[in-house]
């Protein structure tokens, strides 16, 4: 059986074919020609049967090695293609890169990263999967996904973080949630008047409120929960989402109060941050990839645009 890994073989034996002499062929492949006998031979035994015959004016095929050239030249040309693909990928001319994360990854991490990296390598292309953190650590395992990033409360130590095991940590990023209104609702007026005073929103001001929140054992929800636990406030949740874009078109409308994450709030000119004075809702978005696999070329390269646009906290 023929070993058609040895491209060199195919290739000695295309080009006597094509050149129809020795001589012309190891001039065009810059051997001697002992090499490129050898060449020949090792692929004769190898397939087992007579590929070239001698002629007046140089070699041409044998009946089977027609058959073998014909079969040649294919593997060759998708060699090439695939040497072209290599490169392309290598030099991050071509490729995709699968990302994944939350509302927050989705609209104020990734999007700055992305701008970024495509102008410099705008022929790769990305797909943004926007899930919750278990969605993405089993997206990552599951090698749909490159590059993910989930929530952590912040006081969970990585290292004995079940859920990270067997991921590869690239960093963190510190982001914190924030109350926001539409600039009509009451607790706006109130709060522009206490600052006036030198004083701020407190906790027990948002008892009874109309709140928007994510859904129910959201990571971002549990550490919302337990602040309020902690300060005893006790909202109305009149509605849940997942997105947080919907949550602010939501509080555009005035249908309640919400909290989203600092880094989310970009350009939103139609909703009012609230400073509630005690209220701190802090969490970690980590950067994360499988340890099981080695990530292709314009993966690595954006790891390093990511941390050059965010301030990503090295891992530990």
């Amino acid at each position: 059986m023929a070993d058609l890994q040895d491209i060199h073989r195919l290739q000695a034996f295309v080009t006597a074919v094509e050149e129809g002499s020795f001589t012309a062929a190891v001039k065009k492949l810059h051997i001697t020609q002992p090499a490129l006998s050898a060449r020949l031979k090792l692929l004769e035994e190898g397939m087992g049967c007579q590929l070239l015959e001698r002629t007046g004016r140089g070699v041409r095929p044998t009946p089977m090695g027609l058959l073998v050239y014909k079969n040649a030249v294919d593997i060759l040309k998708r060699m090439q293609h695939l040497n072209l693909v290599v490169k392309n990928h290598l030099e991050l001319s071509d490729g995709w890169l699968h990302l994944g994360g939350g509302a927050t990854a989705v609209m104020g991490v990734f999007p700055d990263a992305i701008s970024a990296f495509r102008e410099k390598h705008a022929n790769i292309q990305f797909t943004l999967h926007e899930q919750d953190s278990k969605g993405v650590l089993d997206a990552v395992r599951n090698q749909v996904i490159d590059i993910g990033i989930v929530t952590r409360e912040p006081n969970a130590s990585m290292q004995e973080d079940e859920e990270l095991q067997g991921m590869r940590v690239h960093g963190e990023i510190l982001d914190s949630l924030q109350v926001i209104a539409n600039p009509n609702h009451p607790l706006v007026g109130m709060a522009s008047a206490l600052e006036k005073a030198g004083k701020k929103l407190l906790p027990m001001h948002l008892n009874k409120q109309h709140m928007i929140l994510f859904d129910e054992g959201s990571t971002i929800r549990k550490i919302i929960d337990s602040e309020f636990r902690r300060l005893y406030v006790h909202p109305r949740i009149v509605m849940t989402l997942r997105s947080t874009q919907s949550m602010l078109r939501m509080v555009e409308k005035n249908i309640g109060l919400s909290i989203v994450s600092r880094l989310s709030m970009r350009d939103e000119a139609h909703v009012q941050t609230l400073d509630v004075d005690g209220l701190r809702m802090n969490r970690r978005l980590v950067l994360i990839s499988s340890e099981e696999r080695t990530l292709p070329p314009a993966a690595d390269a954006f790891l390093k645009v990511l941390q050059s646009s965010c301030a990503l906290i090295p891992a530990p």
